[in-house]
């Protein structure tokens, strides 16, 4: 996963098509996506999506870094500290560079995904 948070910085993450091969078949058809960053608490920054997808191999505990969707709200979540959630998520994969950038980010700005290469 390639993206970047416009006028902040870069993130770049590996996702594992296997861990939800449906729900990152349909992330991959819709990207490139952007959307505006929000957060819940001090857990997780998110960003709302137009891909509809059901619970996929789904689970509540997350560490650091952990990239998911939940299909609950269509969403595409960055854990920013360890979490247990209260709604399942599908586990996509983990940043690997530019968590900091997340952490920085205000509400408003912009997270630009790229793209998507599943490994």
């Amino acid at each position: 996963m390639k993206g970047r948070v416009v006028g902040r910085g870069e993130l770049v993450g590996k996702l594992f098509k296997h861990l939800s091969p449906s729900t990152m078949a349909k992330i991959q058809r819709s990207v490139p996506m952007a959307g505006r960053i929000n957060h819940y608490e001090q857990n997780f920054a998110y960003i709302l999506t137009n891909v509809v997808a059901g619970e996929e191999k789904s689970r509540q505990d997350f560490k650091r870094g952990d990239v998911t969707f939940m299909p609950s709200g269509s969403m595409i979540c960055i854990f920013l500290q360890d979490t247990r959630s209260y709604k399942p998520m599908n586990y996509l994969g983990t940043l690997t560079s530019g968590i900091e950038v997340l952490e920085n980010a205000r509400r408003g700005d912009t997270l630009e995904i790229q793209s998507i290469e599943s490994v």
